[in-house]
């Protein structure tokens, strides 16, 4: 890779351009992941671990030409952001039941991890990736992430590290895509759930439809008028010409 930047953090350190440079290089050559990534896209990459003093690779890889911090990149993080207040974490598998009863499938991999801080004690989250993520199938609306699928156990991890430590630390955490995306897909896969979308109609009904005879819908042309005269009726009220 050519010399593209100029910033080092000093001859020698570990942060350097030219020491960075020399990890991505190794990576590349080993085949671990950014061997696919562009000139200005590594050169982001350089920038964004000097900036948080990360290693490439091992905590911090590419995701859709982005920098993606890992499980371990995280892990470090906390331990020097909240030095004062981190104790350590555990992770651990849900298992099927506990799944069911907190309203998952049992099929997804959740993934509970808890925080432990001097203030507020023990702080659990909670991270999945769902079975039609792990397996690639295509929902309308979702961006499936392709780290959920070729490495999901990682992926759950992952997400449920970033939940706990939010939960934990508040804000200053760091924010990643992947938590926005898996609230959306959540909220997706749930639209797109037939089942679902047929038990939340009829109990709609139930709760919201009259005995009689329900009126026949409006025409285009009297719904066009109807609006135009309520449009009117609030114009004169507010004293418009």
């Amino acid at each position: 890779m050519n010399q593209a930047i100029e910033r080092s953090n000093g001859n020698g350190s570990e942060f350097s351009t030219a020491s960075l440079e020399r990890r991505i290089r190794l990576n590349q050559e080993s085949g671990w992941g950014l061997e696919k990534g562009t000139k200005p896209q590594l050169n982001m990459l350089i920038l964004y671990c000097q900036r948080h003093e990360l290693l490439p690779g091992d905590d911090v890889t590419l995701y859709e030409g982005r920098p993606w911090i890992t499980v371990d990149g995280r892990v470090k993080l906390l331990r020097r952001n909240h030095k004062d207040e981190y104790r350590g974490f555990t992770q651990r598998p849900l298992s099927a039941d506990e799944k069911v009863e907190w309203g998952w499938s049992p099929k997804d991999i959740v993934v509970e991890t808890t925080i432990r801080t001097v203030t507020y004690g023990d702080i659990k989250g909670y991270g999945r990736v769902s079975q039609a993520e792990k397996e690639g199938v295509s929902i309308q609306g979702v961006r499936h992430n392709p780290v959920a699928r070729f490495q999901p156990v990682e992926m759950a991890m992952k997400r449920s590290l970033a939940r706990a430590e939010r939960f934990a630390f508040g804000t200053e955490s760091l924010v990643d895509d992947e938590e926005v995306e898996d609230t959306a897909r959540t909220v997706i896969e749930e639209r797109s759930d037939p089942d679902l979308v047929a038990a939340q109609a009829a109990r709609y009904d139930e709760i919201f439809s009259e005995p009689e005879e329900k009126p026949k819908p409006l025409s285009a042309e009297e719904q066009r008028k109807r609006d135009m005269a309520e449009f009117d009726r609030q114009r004169r009220e507010e004293g418009l010409k």
